[in-house]
């Protein structure tokens, strides 16, 4: 059980509801900022929760198939979630709606999507973090150095890797969020999927918390970082050969005139 704020609310939760809210505050100010008309905000934040919703359902799945990994004879459905599982799902989710429901309604928008995404996702990540501290979960391994923080259902200190987690996630949502913000910075996506990538699959190496190997010494967390470090630097291609290739001509235009 998570610990509860005002009695009633799981910490956890809360974190995470926070988390989505700041998100989709970060979202609306740059619609706001690129003078998108409110019923183009409306319908994608439309988009927005159900992304959400669906990306909660993949979080939950994945952290079951985790556990069922670590421990197939004494597994059992948790409503635990893993945030790899909710990006795949969220992600996944937003473009589909994108495409089948905005797209259909209003002139295309994901291009400015692409730029702002990153600082949505990792500030609502950063906040999460919080939440998994304060329930005493995805913890470090046991250490004597003075970093060590000693949860109520654990025998010895851990090293706090939920807040080691979330500090890094803050200072590159600050970064994202400049780039996006101040410089309108296309390439935000790749930056934040490459260096997410080599952070998380260090921290791994830390985690006290048993998940199970998945493909020799590495966690699932880690394979699934591989991934996304080279779907990184892929995306770099994509973006300049299709994504942004119309932008580069009209800013060619624009400077001929």
């Amino acid at each position: 059980m998570y610990p509860t704020i005002f009695g009633f609310i799981d910490s956890y939760v809360l974190m995470i509801i926070i988390g989505v809210v700041a998100a989709l505050g970060i979202f609306v100010i740059y619609l706001k900022q690129h003078k998108i008309t409110r019923n183009e905000i409306l319908d994608l934040l439309i988009v927005g929760v159900v992304a959400i919703f669906f990306g909660v359902i993949f979080a939950c799945l994945f952290e079951n198939l985790y556990e069922f990994i670590e421990d197939p004879t004494h597994y059992h459905f948790t409503f635990g979630l893993t945030f790899i599982g909710g990006a795949i799902g969220g992600a996944g989710t937003f473009i589909l709606m994108y495409f089948l429901y905005y797209k259909k309604r209003h002139e295309p928008l994901m291009n400015k999507i692409l730029i702002i995404a990153p600082a949505c996702f990792t500030i609502a990540h950063a906040i999460g973090r919080i939440g998994c501290f304060l329930s005493g979960c995805c913890y470090g391994k046991e250490t004597d150095s003075w970093i060590g923080v000693k949860f109520p259902h654990l025998a010895n200190p851990v090293i706090p890797t939920q807040l080691i987690e979330s500090i890094f996630l803050f200072i590159l949502f600050a970064i994202l969020l400049f780039l996006a913000l101040k410089i309108n910075y296309r390439y935000t996506m790749p930056i934040y999927m490459i260096s997410y990538a080599i952070f998380r699959f260090i921290i791994e190496f830390y985690r006290g918390d048993e998940r199970g190997a998945f493909i020799g010494i590495f966690s699932p967390s880690q394979i699934w970082c591989m991934i996304l470090f080279v779907g990184g630097i892929i995306l770099i291609f994509i973006y300049q050969k299709v994504i942004f290739k119309d932008d580069k001509k009209i800013e060619a235009t624009s400077n001929n005139e």
